[in-house]
């Protein structure tokens, strides 16, 4: 059989235990399944203890209490404290059991120590404190979200790249397929989402020949993101080939908070020498091939070509060692290249790296950053709107302070209830100054900030809890780069395709899905 045949079965196969495990690892099925247990476990033992009850009640409110002082001492944002706060107030025993769950998780803890112990081996490597201070001191105006970044996540700075800006996958796709053809040591692929379609059948055609030309093909995909992709019978396929594949944290079938800590990056390296970040995934919606339930996809993704591209090949190597039993990988072969090709300096570049075991939010900083140092426009694309209080405020103050504060989200959703949420921030931001405009030609998945002319950002990260703190992300912090006129003229003609969101369309939303979006807001910090 060969892999045409192969893959058109797989997905004939695989459709209906596609589904069936979609709805077996919903949080929203497990979450449910919770609570029937909670209200079940409740009503039995009041039945068993009636005699005991205002002792029951008793050590519910000293459950509580002692919940809310522990609550009000530690460290961390008043809205996650908020999240957990309500379901010990409303049934206290499974409230405390599901945070002890949440929070003492032997799974994750083992992940954190040996991604630490990673990160302990590969920095050694790239790290130059003197020459990346040098280059600092050249920009003294982002001197201190670089300093931030080199100290915090062993981010270097680096001014010697070429960069190339795509606007949408159509026009990424085939140079980016050119490109690949031209890999003479080794490729190394970290997606989200995988699907077998068209548009991964061509580029595994390009993996198999690289393979036979003797080059490494190394893919790290998403377990949740990319469930037809990610069983053990299609892993060992890809292997047959030739290829190394792995699943990042392979999904189980028990509660574990391990499960939230999704790989959301999106990275391409080629060489050492050319590297790839934005929103894309590998999927024909992505690239508006075939059918799919958006008329149009609007995406990003930027070609780095230098030095920065090690900051890139450091991340791959850490999560893809993230799951070995012994660490195996020859770090000084990948990330101790010289570029064959000098560039001219082009403004300061930061690849950048966040992940769900780290003391820092890395990506929110980022952000947040951008924000608070924005002065003539702050510049936003984003399919999801669901804002901390710190990145709430930031925003609402920039544009109370004259900063022309424009979002460009989704009109139609990828998924309701996350929609739903969102229209209750943007209602915030709208009665604050800030400007919204609904994308309408299809479905913007772009992460993009762009502000004064001056600084910009490409990467995975969106604007979420789920982006901010559970998942593993990458992006590239760009100043003074000629590539940030190219990304905003991208944003200012994609703006010719929106319409602006005013409180009367907030008003005009069916009341269920305001309500939904008010009560399911409460808990977005823990999903």
């Amino acid at each position: 059989m060969n892999e045409e045949d192969f893959n058109y079965k797989y997905i004939k196969d695989k459709k209906v235990k596609r589904a069936i495990k979609q709805s077996v690892y919903s949080r929203v099925v497990i979450i449910a399944l919770l609570l029937i247990a909670q209200i079940v476990f409740s009503f039995l033992i009041l039945l068993k203890l009636e005699p005991y009850i205002e002792y029951f009640i008793g050590g519910n409110v000293v459950i509580t209490l002692l919940f809310f002082i522990y609550l009000s001492n530690i460290q961390g944002k008043n809205e996650y404290k908020l999240a957990w706060l309500l379901p010990v107030l409303i049934m206290p025993i499974f409230g405390l059991a599901c945070y002890i769950l949440y929070h003492i998780n032997s799974g994750g803890l083992l992940l954190r120590s040996k991604l630490e112990k990673l990160k302990k081996k590969t920095n050694e490597y790239i790290a130059n404190d003197e020459n990346s201070l040098k280059i600092l001191e050249s920009f003294p105006e982002v001197q201190g979200i670089g300093y931030y970044l080199l100290k915090q996540s062993a981010n270097k700075p680096h001014i010697n790249n070429q960069l190339e800006y795509y606007s949408c996958g159509e026009d990424f796709y085939l140079k980016f397929l050119n490109t690949l053809k031209s890999a003479k040591k080794f490729i190394f692929l970290e997606f989200f989402i995988i699907n077998i379609d068209e548009s991964w059948l061509l580029l595994l055609e390009v993996l198999q020949q690289k393979v036979s030309e003797g080059v490494e093909v190394r893919i790290l995909y998403d377990a949740l993101g990319s469930l037809m992709t990610s069983t053990k019978r299609y892993v060992k396929y890809l292997n047959s080939l030739g290829i190394k594949a792995k699943v990042f944290l392979p999904l189980i079938p028990f509660f574990s908070t391990q499960q939230n800590n999704r790989d959301h990056r999106k990275i391409v390296i080629i060489d050492g020498e050319i590297g790839y970040t934005g929103g894309l995934n590998l999927a024909n919606q992505y690239f508006n091939v075939g059918e799919n339930r958006f008329p149009y996809w609007k995406d990003n993704f930027i070609k780095i070509e230098g030095s920065a591209v090690q900051n890139f090949t450091n991340m791959f190597l850490q999560t893809w060692n993230i799951s070995n039993m012994k660490i195996s990988d020859d770090f000084n072969k990948y990330l101790n290249i010289i570029p064959s090709k000098t560039y001219e300096p082009d403004g300061l570049l930061i690849p950048y790296d966040d992940d769900a075991y780290n003391n820092e939010d890395i990506a929110e900083d980022v952000y947040n950053y951008v924000i608070e140092n924005s002065r003539q426009y702050l510049y936003i694309t984003t399919p999801y709107v669901i804002l901390d209080y710190q990145i709430k405020e930031s925003l609402i103050f920039a544009a109370k302070k004259g900063v022309n504060v424009i979002l460009i989200v989704p009109k139609k959703p990828d998924h309701l209830i996350t929609f739903c949420i969102g229209r209750t921030f943007i209602k915030n931001l709208i009665e604050n100054s800030v400007k919204v405009f609904c994308y309408e030609k299809g479905f913007i998945h772009a992460k993009t900030f762009i502000s004064d002319d001056k600084i910009a950002t490409v990467g995975s990260a969106n604007l979420d809890y789920r982006s901010f703190f559970h998942h593993f992300e990458c992006g590239t912090f760009i100043y003074k780069s000629k590539v940030i006129n190219e990304i905003k003229t991208d944003f200012e003609n994609t703006l010719n395709d929106c319409s602006e969101f005013t409180i009367e369309q907030y008003k005009k939303i069916p009341l269920i899905k305001r309500m939904i979006g008010r009560v399911f807001r409460i808990f977005s910090p823990l999903v």
